[in-house]
């Protein structure tokens, strides 16, 4: 294939990067707006219309064909079949003279359009053998399974032309010390780390593992499926499997001993993934996708053949799914933060890659290849040999190990034969896999490392520079592996530098000044090798001139490598049937398929290597720090980057700190006591308002209990609560008839209840009778928002304020909610009449709101902002005050609400409360018990503020206490029966943090939710809807301690928000 074009079909591959089909405009019908199409249709294609009208052919132009063939035109990625094109098509093909040349063509354009459509074989087949990936690799490509297969020779990619006799080749140890071996240190001139090329190793040792018995063989496989962490085949990969139900791999192993001879950070990386995989599967068996999975313990304690099978099954499913989603991760890592490297994007805070997976259609609509596999070549392995990179502490740790391994030669000494036996000496005396270690780690008592010692690790790769690609860069520690590298690769007759460079389309060296300007390098090269065609490739890239740090550069190797390196990673991942075809939410669940997506909007331009160490190091790096999102770069030239790119605000460059393991305190006594000690232990909430508030004066749940008193007072008053009580009754009834659906017959109804009436309905009541902002709805087409949207956002506010949301998440979080925040502000105080300046009025409330509005707001709202006024506030503190009502009242409401609903439908309770709810009844006690049972949230946050002792806990200043007020609320101490529902228990003994029920008092939410309640239960036969549909879909998270329950959003990734659930009734 030429340069120019792989060049193009680049460029198609980027042209839509979210991966969505073009959109179609009108076609035009006008002769206005047909000429104006025709002067952008390609003329060729107008040309031969207008013959064809001329020759009399039966051309029938009338406006749909005319829209047709313009749809065609413009869209002939995503044609619109309404505008029947084909239809057109085939008509005018029927109609010709059959057997005449035109006829002929035109039906076979047509078939092979058709044919073309399709694959041809079929690129993947259905089933778990093909949905997973094996041990070995194998049947990536299931027409030639074992292409890419470990234990499989390597391939060629390059006819070699120019003869490389051996005997005419320098000596290898010659060659190093004259052209290899390290003159001093020579610091990366991009700033690139010495924990970018552990990566790289990562990658490297993923795709190329030479046999020592036979060097023609690869004993990996040639994909980027984490082979160095899960093995080479089946019998490796059992090696690192718990195997106990859950899918999971032992703690902190991983089955490629080769790592364990290089620097530490490269195993320490590996581990990351290990975590990740763990945390992978916990989360499909907690959210169990398709409902198949088991309690493992329960199946365990099984002993009939048909749990010891299903316990098989499901373990290989969570492992197998597990593998693919973190298989996502390193290609989403590679894609991101390692190729954001090499391109140099990173210096420009530019998120964009290269990425290679999504379907290409060529000018034929047949589909350019993709997931047909690939083989690893023998000049792709002479590519990665990387060693002048080496900083100046991993060659002092190279150094270390082998003067330990070696303790009787210098390293320059060392022969092939004395690495081979001590090679046999070092796996005779391995331990168990279980019991690797490196970098004089040790394993914890559970088989784990100690998280300080592995970010320690991590760290100071991020500090360590990495070296610059040069001629005479490699440490003299690295001697043998070099010479073996050049004995290998001519025992292989792999091709000249020149034949290489042909080959992928580069101009070959005429000179070896040309190769290299250094004028000693290439003169000594040209004594070696006395022709620049007889430069073997090993060496010729290696110690070619590197590229300069320009733009489009970042890892600045040698010219021919910065070219190969591409296509190599285009191959790789393109060819991956895994990564392409069989990339799907099927076969990765819908979360695993989401949880592992590049996200180039992500903090740190894009980074999801950030979003790794976060998950699997969470008390070791920070949310803004350069070390967890630039970790590839040293920490000295991302200050540079970011101070010119006028960021530098937004990052720490400071190496971080270790935070103490947040504390979880549980019983009513002790929990109960710690919320009472507002001097020892504050809210953390303070910091996160300041960061999206410019004051945060009225924003009360950060104000006194006075403060928040009184605006709970406000609300609670007796008419004001009927008025808010009585709105929430007939809104939700009201709800119900708009957005419900009638099945065929006429008899009963449906609704997703949680969709179309909870979720919307507190936030509907927010923005009318708190904040006066019109929504969109089917009756006010101008709103601001949408209910919908509106609910969206205060949940997002709701959760950067309240919750312990995912570190990666929270700088993005961050912008999106101040940008909200200011909108809502502006709005709000806007409705309260801004211009009459810091002190307002009642009547500048209401009468300055009805000159800049054509609407007048309703009563409700003039009453509450009127009431909410005579607490003394200033414009600010008012729309402070409001903000925050929305915010805990808006999402709080709704999910109090979904989870009292959800407590009663289908229970044995369902009967009593109907009746109550049709006859008027009393619900209040039946709404506390069923959220004491089921609470909206587990707990509070708390920070200790000095060194303490409480109860058995010893706490510093700063350390985090999780107060878990669903224990307090369950205490058996204190609840007789604590665990059984009983509408008429007191409800003195409640604990009540933080949450709406706490800043608005107890009685006014539990009476807007009984009124929801009498308005659904009301409902004739009211019940579940079959199957899932009628399911609270929803899940426990043990990450995320302060959330009882959590639930997939629309995209499919965790959330404190429920989303769906439907009913049924029956129509009078």
């Amino acid at each position: 294939m030429s340069m120019n074009k792989r060049n193009s079909i680049f460029r198609k591959a980027t042209n839509n990067t979210n991966g969505s089909a073009p959109r179609n405009s009108d076609s035009p019908t006008t002769e206005k707006e047909y000429q104006a199409a025709e002067s952008s249709t390609p003329p060729k294609a107008l040309k031969d219309i207008r013959d064809r009208i001329k020759k009399g052919l039966p051309v029938a132009l009338n406006t749909s064909t005319v829209s047709a063939i313009i749809d065609l035109v413009r869209h002939k990625e995503a044609l619109d079949d309404r505008k029947l094109l084909l239809e057109h098509a085939l008509t005018f093909v029927s109609k010709l003279e059959e057997g005449t040349p035109m006829a002929l063509t035109l039906k076979n354009k047509i078939i092979q359009l058709l044919y073309n459509d399709l694959s041809h074989p079929p690129a993947t087949s259905i089933s778990n053998k093909y949905a997973w990936r094996t041990a070995d690799g194998s049947y990536n490509n299931i027409d030639i399974p074992d292409m890419g297969k470990a234990g499989t020779p390597y391939s060629r990619s390059v006819q070699q032309q120019h003869p490389l006799p051996r005997y005419q080749l320098p000596d290898s140890g010659l060659v190093f010390d004259t052209l290899l071996k390290r003159e001093g240190f020579v610091k990366h001139p991009g700033g690139l780390s010495s924990l970018m090329f552990a990566f790289a190793a990562l990658v490297i040792h993923s795709v190329f593992r030479t046999s020592h018995r036979d060097w023609s063989i690869n004993e990996t496989s040639s994909y980027v499926d984490l082979a160095p962490l899960y093995g080479n085949n089946q019998k490796e990969q059992d090696r690192v499997r718990v195997r106990d139900g859950r899918g999971k791999l032992y703690p902190d192993v991983f089955a490629e001993d080769r790592l364990l001879l290089l620097p530490p950070a490269v195993s320490t990386l590996l581990i990351l993934f290990n975590r990740n995989h763990n945390y992978i599967a916990d989360k499909l068996l907690e959210i169990n996708e398709r409902g198949t999975y088991i309690d493992p313990a329960k199946l365990a304690q099984s002993e009939d053949a048909e749990s010891k099978a299903k316990l098989l099954a499901q373990e290989e499913e969570i492992f197998q799914i597990s593998r693919l989603i973190n298989c996502g991760w390193f290609g989403s890592v590679v894609f991101s933060d390692y190729f954001s490297c090499i391109l140099g994007l990173v210096r420009d805070g530019n998120s964009w890659s290269l990425t290679p997976f999504d379907e290409i259609r060529k000018e034929d609509h047949s589909t350019f290849e993709r997931g047909k596999g690939n083989q690893c070549s023998v000049e792709f392995n002479c590519l990665y040999r990387w060693h002048a990179t080496t900083s100046r502490e991993d060659e002092a740790y190279v150094n270390t190990l082998f003067s330990h391994i070696f303790p009787d030669k210098p390293v320059e000494d060392v022969t092939v034969d004395d690495f081979k036996t001590a090679a046999v000496r070092v796996q005779r005396t391995q331990p168990s896999i279980t019991e690797w270690t490196f970098g004089n780690l040790k394993h914890q008592e559970d088989g784990s490392f100690n998280d300080d010692e592995l970010a320690n690790i991590l760290h100071n790769a991020t500090e360590h520079a990495a070296g610059a690609f040069r001629a005479r860069g490699t440490p003299a520690a690295m001697r043998l592996n070099e010479i073996m590298g050049m004995e290998q690769n001519r025992n292989w007759g792999v091709c000249s530098l020149n034949d290489f460079r042909k080959y992928l389309g580069l101009k070959p060296f005429a000179t070896f000044l040309e190769w290299n300007s250094d004028p000693e390098i290439a003169e000594a090269a040209e004594k070696l090798y006395g022709h620049i065609d007889h430069l073997e490739l090993y060496v010729g890239l290696q110690a070619e001139e590197a590229k300069p740090l320009v733009e489009g550069a970042g890892l600045c190797p040698g010219y021919t490598i910065s070219r190969a390196i591409l296509s190599d990673a285009i191959a790789l991942t393109r060819g991956d049937r895994f990564f392409t075809h069989d990339y799907t939410p099927y076969n990765l669940t819908a979360w695993g398929f989401a949880d592992c997506q590049r996200d180039p909007n992500a903090f740190g331009f894009g980074s999801t290597l950030g979003r790794l160490l976060l998950r699997t190091l969470p008390n070791n790096f920070t949310e803004n720090s350069v070390y967890t999102f630039f970790p590839l770069m040293t920490p000295e030239s991302m200050k540079v980057h970011l101070t010119k790119l006028g960021v530098i605000d937004q990052y720490d460059l400071n190496r971080p700190k270790t935070r103490s393991p947040q504390v979880e305190v549980k019983g009513h006594q002790r929990v109960g006591a710690i919320l009472k000690d507002k001097e020892s232990f504050v809210a953390p909430y303070k910091d996160r308002v300041a960061r999206i508030l410019h004051s945060s004066s009225g924003f009360f749940p950060l104000e006194s209990e006075e403060a928040q008193k009184a605006v709970a007072d406000v609300l609670s008053s007796h008419d004001l609560s009927k008025t808010i009580t009585q709105y929430f009754y007939e809104t939700t009834k009201k709800l119900i008839d708009e957005k419900s659906y009638t099945l065929v017959g006429g008899k009963t109804s449906g609704i997703d209840l949680v969709r179309n009436v909870l979720s919307v309905l507190p936030v509907s009541w927010a923005a009318s009778d708190l904040a006066g902002i019109d929504l969109k709805t089917s009756e006010h087409s101008r709103g601001e928002y949408t209910p919908a949207e509106l609910s969206e956002i205060l949940g997002e506010i709701h959760a950067f304020v309240f919750l312990n949301v995912e570190p990666a998440r929270v700088k993005v979080m961050e912008g999106h909610v101040k940008n909200n925040i200011h909108k809502l502000l502006r709005l709000i105080k806007g409705n309260l009449g801004e211009s009459v300046g810091p002190k307002i009025s009642v009547q500048g409330i209401v009468g300055g709101i009805s000159s800049l509005f054509s609407k007048n707001k309703k009563a409700e709202y003039h009453e509450i902002v009127k009431r909410l006024y005579e607490l003394g506030h200033s414009t600010d503190q008012l729309a402070n005050t409001i903000l925050a009502l929305m915010v805990i009242c808006g999402k709080e409401l709704s999910l109090a609400t979904t989870n009292a609903v959800n407590f009663f439908l289908g229970s044995e309770h369902v009967d009593k409360v109907t009746s109550l709810a049709k006859s008027g009844g009393d619900l209040d006690g039946y709404v506390y018990e069923a959220l004491r049972l089921d609470p909206m949230f587990n707990g509070v946050f708390r920070v200790s503020t000095k060194d303490q002792s409480v109860y058995d806990l010893n706490l510093k200043k700063g350390d985090r206490v999780f107060l878990n007020t669903a224990s307090a609320n369950t205490d058996g101490t204190i609840f007789q029966d604590a665990t059984s529902f009983n509408p008429a228990r007191s409800t003195l003994d409640r604990v009540f943090a933080d949450g709406v029920f706490h800043f608005l008092g107890k009685d006014l939410p539990v009476k807007i939710i009984s009124q929801v309640l009498r308005a659904v239960f009301e409902l004739n036969n009211v019940r579940r809807a079959p199957g899932q549909s009628g399911v609270l879909n929803r899940f426990k998270n043990p990450d995320r301690p302060e959330v009882a329950n959590t639930y997939l959003n629309n995209a499919q990734l965790m959330s404190e928000w429920p989303t769906s659930m439907s009913i049924l009734f029956d129509r009078k």
